[in-house]
């Protein structure tokens, strides 16, 4: 009895090692089994976590571009936008010059009618005085018109006046008539007044009720071709367009019904500007 107490006393110790090592071992496996979760759990976080930060810097780069693209966009439409105040600004620099040429040149074209129409007057008067056939002593001695200048047809004139009664009106339109188309001297018309002055009939152009609802609006140029014989107009085309064909054919279809004086003008330049209160010159 004796001998088996202490087989068993003596296997036990084993026993119990071996338990304890085999808990161990079955702990070190949990720990290990826990740990290489762990490991992959912190290794798919931190993928995720690169993923993210790759998109957050693609994101970034991607709207560094379209910031740039935009920033560039911006830069070329002030740049834009500049070049057209510098051209509105020379425009409006040459429209004044040339508004400025306008009225000196249309304050030489009244001066030159004055002086043309002037010199019409004295012609008229110059001519009755130095027909023969009404100042016969003028007549029979051409000698002297040829040698004395203006001062002798003026002393004819009133010794004839001082003889015989003046001759009576016909006989004045025959000799010196009025509708001479000679006056083919008379300058270019280039105003609406002047042109005015000078016509029997001037209709306005209308402002078409197309170009009114949009409201468009232009500043144009018309030539107008007149026959000096009898002062109708003959053909009408803008020299300077409006810049829209509805404002054009208004225009040239109002001044093709112009009437002019017989004799006084065989080309006509009038501007015209549509707006929004209509046509004017």
């Amino acid at each position: 009895m004796l001998r088996a107490k202490s087989t068993i006393s003596a296997v036990t110790p084993k026993i119990i090692l071996l338990l304890l090592s085999c808990l161990f071992l079955v702990s070190a496996a949990i720990f290990g089994l826990v740990g290489s979760y762990r490991v992959d759990v912190l290794r798919t976080d931190l993928a995720n976590a690169i993923a993210a930060r790759d998109v957050a810097e693609r994101r970034r780069v991607t709207q560094e571009t379209e910031l740039k693209t935009r920033e560039t966009a911006v830069a070329g439409a002030e740049a834009k936008i500049a070049e057209a105040e510098n051209k509105a600004t020379k425009a409006q620099t040459e429209l004044l010059k040339l508004q400025n040429e306008k009225a000196e040149l249309e304050s030489k074209l009244n001066a030159s009618r004055n002086e043309i129409a002037s010199l019409q007057k004295r012609i008229g008067e110059a001519r009755p005085a130095a027909s023969p056939s009404q100042n016969p002593d003028t007549a029979s001695k051409p000698e002297q018109q040829r040698t004395t200048p203006r001062p002798s047809v003026q002393i004819a004139q009133e010794s004839v006046e001082e003889a015989t009664p003046p001759p009576p009106q016909p006989k004045r339109r025959k000799i010196a008539p009025r509708k001479t188309p000679e006056v083919v001297s008379t300058p270019e018309i280039t105003s609406y007044s002047s042109a005015k002055a000078l016509a029997t009939f001037t209709p306005l152009p209308k402002y078409p009720a197309r170009a009114r609802s949009p409201g468009v609006t232009g500043i144009g140029v018309c030539i107008v071709s007149v026959d000096p014989a009898s002062g109708s107009v003959t053909g009408a085309s803008m020299e300077q367009s409006t810049g829209d064909p509805t404002l054009d054919k208004s225009a040239v279809n109002a001044f093709r019904k112009w009437r002019f004086k017989p004799g006084t003008v065989s080309k006509v330049r009038i501007p015209i500007e549509f707006t929004m209160a209509g046509a004017s010159h």
